[in-house]
C-alpha cells in the first residue's frame, strides 16, 4: 500500500481538482480500495452525469422522428 493512500484514507477533507473546493470526503465518490476520487461529486456530474443525460435526451428525440 502506498503512504500517498494510506493518508488519503484517514483524511477528512479533500480538495477537489475540478473546482478547487476544500470539501468533506462525503462529498466525493469512494473507491473499492477506500481512496476517494479527486473530482467532487457536483463537478463528477456536470462533467460525466449531465452529458450523458443530454445525450440520451437527443436520442430519444431522435428517434420520435
Amino acid at each position: 500500500m502506498r503512504h500517498r493512500d494510506d493518508a488519503q484514507r484517514q483524511a477528512e477533507t479533500l480538495v477537489c481538482r475540478c473546482c478547487g473546493q476544500q470539501l468533506p470526503v462525503s462529498k466525493f465518490r469512494r473507491y473499492a480500495t477506500g481512496t476517494y476520487r479527486h473530482q467532487c461529486n457536483h463537478c463528477y456530474w456536470l462533467n460525466h452525469g449531465q452529458q450523458a443525460r443530454q445525450r440520451r435526451i437527443l436520442r430519444e428525440l431522435e428517434q420520435r422522428e
